[in-house]
């Protein structure tokens, strides 16, 4: 006879299975849409702020966040930075097919984007930009010394420089690559110098690459006025 009070599916070692059914998948969704418009507002904040320090004007710069795992946030091509909307922006998968039409929607230099995402998991967001400075060093063809400042050694560690490579290119990518990946791992950078180009910063979020690329920015500032100044 069967006992009663016994629920189907419960007892036994038959634990109800959940999180599989078509309202988790439904609520999986809502959190990544959420996600998406939470990073994509995330964004244009920090465009709004580099474009009122200057550090970026018109169509400048190219700013890209990681969504979820291999799924990144980054800024359409041709997009003047100051004005960016939720719809200025293309998701793209970090080993998106070459021939995708949403490579062709991004900005040119997603390419470096996607490496960076690809070889550095702690990698969240990155904040590409031609800041003053910085890209006076990059003109210069070294990165700042920054050994002097305390600040630098908490909150930058290291700054890479990446030999000139034509914007845009797998070439220009790769070398981003092995400058934010040496061999030694204690050497790895957080904020590069690209020659004749400019810069670009990382960070565990968007709020941290943003400080990054700010405080690099201010620190080479300083080191030129000291130079001027003898």
């Amino acid at each position: 006879m069967e006992s009663k009070g016994k629920r189907p599916g419960k007892g036994d070692g038959d634990e109800p299975r959940r999180g599989i059914g078509p309202g988790s998948a439904r609520s999986a969704a809502a959190r990544l849409r959420a996600v998406r418009i939470a990073l994509a507002h995330d964004l244009i904040r920090v465009a709004k702020i580099l474009d009122r320090r200057g550090m970026i004007v018109a169509s400048e710069g190219l700013l890209s966040a990681r969504v979820a795992g291999d799924r990144i946030l980054i800024t359409r091509r041709a997009r003047r930075k100051a004005d960016l909307t939720p719809r200025d922006f293309v998701e793209l998968g970090v080993l998106e097919p070459a021939d995708s039409q949403a490579r062709l929607a991004a900005s040119a230099e997603h390419r470096v984007h996607l490496v960076a995402y690809a070889i550095r998991r702690d990698v969240e967001a990155i904040v590409h930009a031609r800041p003053t400075a910085l890209t006076a060093f990059a003109l210069r063809g070294h990165a700042p010394d920054f050994s002097r400042f305390d600040v630098a050694m908490t909150l930058l560690g290291p700054v890479g420089f990446v030999p000139y490579r034509p914007s845009g290119s797998e070439e220009l990518a790769e070398a981003v690559g092995t400058a934010l990946e040496p061999r030694d791992a204690v050497a790895r950078p957080h904020v590069l110098v690209l020659q004749n180009h400019g810069a670009l910063a990382v960070g565990t979020n968007v709020e941290e690459a943003l400080s990054r690329l700010e405080t690099a920015e201010h620190l080479a500032t300083s080191v030129l006025l000291a130079e001027r100044k003898g």
